[in-house]
């Protein structure tokens, strides 16, 4: 589908139905991301729970630990066993004292799972341990607990330390307590099974619980159920050196927080939904209201201008950029009724031939009957002069009536006699009047195209005067401002500045124009032993012209002589010459061949670039 077939009404429908479809997706999946950000949120927030839950948990078994080794510490009957030396320590009243609490109990004994309590000398020795409990322990205190108490302060000897550990029979929490009160003799360590106690997890989390082994292997939990609304969340709990000890899954029931996220989500989409039809809605009623309706009249309205209406306006009523538009379209249609008005009286003029000419002699403007008239294809005389056609001195002339008469002539009437294409002088009925060129004087010639002896009325000679006067004057005030609108106004790019700075830069310039065109010439003779007709054919930058059967190339002639080269030359035209000649040179020659003519071009970019930036 061409994009010419597409309006800007269904243009905008589409793209705000497109922009609606897109907020129901974004919606959905929004409510959607929104809803696993809930759940990945409450995730986070039950393993910090479970946590918290493992480390209180802990807490309360370290609390009981502590007490019995504190009453065990203070026991004399224990300390006076071991202030006598290591080696005669009396074994079997120590281990009996150690087995007491596992005999008799103790203050929580229900609470923690005694696994086991051993004493040390104050160089962490094993002197004794009981031998009530399942576990074989290595005969050594663990390295973690042995660590803090060498590395630990003189003022805290007396403190208590503790640690949930790793043994080959799996984790164990203890807690190490100085024997002897102030005057300590050894430690005391009390072990324990952390396995029973994990389940008081769940009773502060008030979630159902389940405690695995790192291999996966269930080993305690609580008495919770744990049903299909119920999410899982595990946490490693970790021994105090930082290895993993049991992997503890919480479950957390999320029926009620879908329900509820359920129902956010729902009305959350609705509402959106809803203010988003309406929004659309809206925009399409303002679109309408404010952009469709008023362009509509508006490419109502240029359509009808655009047939031959032009005493029609275009209605500004409307948004600012309309308004803007519609005045500029009304000024560009006055500015085309007026030049149409200006064209007309010129075209009135029968088949005249019309010319014009700046303060230096050079076409600046010609029309068909020129054309016709003196022989010359349209690209051939915009490198004329008025000397190129007229066998009369122009500005002599017009200064001869000057100063025949007391006060200037507005125009002159003369027979001028004019030089055609193939060599022939003719002479023609003129007008002749002094314009202004774009702030300079220039010349305006109206000539009589009848033969010969056709004689030229008065009246229609000033008819004539007065048309061009006019019109050629109105076309070069436009011109002016608008040098590119009009593009039968040649010659136009060397008219700023001063008299003596352009009479130097169009010296230099035409001087540098004939250095490039002759020796972009004598690379193609000599180099590629081609002809000048060659160049002319092959590049398609100079005519080729048939006189008396004969291919001439008259307009590169000219560029290759300073005395016939135009005043106003066209610099372009030699640039891409000299650039085709070295293309088709670099095809078959070394690079050493174009050194001369690529050295001659860039200095002759750089002055042409000089010229412009003065002129700016």
């Amino acid at each position: 589908m061409k994009i010419e077939s597409l309006s800007i009404r269904s243009s905008t429908i589409a793209i705000i139905s497109m922009i609606g479809l897109i907020a129901i997706v974004l919606s959905m999946f929004a409510g959607t991301y929104f809803k696993q950000a809930a759940l990945d949120a409450q995730i986070n927030s039950l393993s910090r729970v479970i946590q918290v839950a493992s480390q209180e948990m802990l807490k309360q078994v370290r609390s009981r630990t502590f007490d019995l080794g504190m009453k065990l510490g203070h026991s004399e009957e224990l300390i006076s066993v071991l202030k006598v030396p290591a080696a005669s320590v009396d074994k079997e009243r120590l281990v009996k004292l150690l087995d007491d609490p596992f005999v008799n109990g103790f203050v929580g004994f229900s609470e923690i799972d005694l696994e086991k309590i051993r004493v040390y000398n104050l160089q962490l020795e094993l002197i004794g341990e009981s031998n009530t409990g399942p576990v074989q322990l290595a005969d050594e205190l663990t390295a973690y607990l042995s660590q803090i108490i060498k590395n630990r302060k003189a003022s805290d000897r007396l403190k208590a330390v503790d640690a949930l550990w790793m043994s080959e029979q799996g984790p164990l929490f203890s807690t190490l307590v100085p024997l002897g009160g102030l005057r300590p003799v050894g430690y005391l360590e009390i072990i324990v099974n952390p396995v029973f106690n994990l389940p008081d997890i769940g009773n502060i989390t008030k979630t159902p619980v389940r405690i695995y082994t790192l291999s996966g292997d269930l080993i305690n939990t609580n008495e919770q159920v744990v049903t299909d609304g119920h999410l899982p969340v595990e946490y490693i709990l970790h021994a105090s050196d930082g290895t993993p000890a049991f992997k503890i899954a919480g479950y957390e029931n999320i029926d009620e927080l879908s329900r509820e996220m359920d129902k956010t989500q729902t009305v959350t989409i609705t509402g959106f939904l809803l203010l988003s039809f309406g929004t659309l809605l809206f925009a399409l009623w303002l679109f309408h209201r404010f952009l469709f309706t008023p362009l509509s009249r508006m490419i109502a309205d240029m359509e009808q201008i655009t047939h031959g209406k032009l005493e029609l306006t275009v209605n500004n009523k409307g948004l600012r950029e309309f308004h803007i538009l519609a005045d500029a379209f009304n000024s560009m249609t006055d500015q085309v009724r007026m030049r149409t008005n200006d064209l007309q009286r010129l075209l009135d003029l029968d088949e005249n031939a019309l010319m014009c000419f700046d303060h230096d002699n050079d076409a600046v403007y010609f029309n068909a009957g020129a054309t016709s008239l003196f022989g010359y294809a349209s690209d051939e005389i915009v490198d004329l002069d008025s000397a190129d056609l007229f066998v009369d001195d122009i500005k002599q002339l017009i200064e001869s009536a000057d100063a025949a008469n007391a006060s200037p002539q507005s125009s002159l009437h003369i027979r001028l006699g004019c030089k055609h294409q193939d060599g022939h002088v003719f002479h023609c009925d003129a007008s002749i009047n002094t314009v202004d060129v774009l702030g300079q004087s220039g010349i305006a010639i109206a000539l009589n195209a009848a033969l010969d002896n056709e004689l030229i009325t008065s009246t229609r000679s000033y008819q004539r005067l007065d048309a061009v006067e006019e019109t050629l004057s109105g076309l070069l005030a436009f011109a002016k401002e608008n040098p590119a609108a009009m593009p039968g106004l040649v010659n136009l790019g060397m008219v700023h500045g001063g008299d003596n700075q352009i009479d130097e830069q169009k010296s230099k310039l035409r001087e540098q124009v004939v250095k490039v065109m002759n020796m972009s010439l004598s690379c193609w003779e000599h180099e590629l032993n081609k002809t000048k007709l060659d160049l002319a054919e092959e590049s398609g930058l100079w005519p080729v012209y048939i006189d008396k059967s004969t291919p001439t190339t008259r307009t590169l002639d000219k560029y290759l002589n300073i005395d016939s080269c135009p005043k106003n030359p066209r610099s372009q035209r030699a640039v891409d010459t000299a650039e085709f000649v070295l293309r088709k040179m670099s095809e078959k020659l070394p690079d050493e061949k174009c050194a001369e003519l690529k050295q001659a071009l860039e200095a002759f970019r750089q002055l042409l670039s000089g010229i412009k930036s003065g002129n700016k």
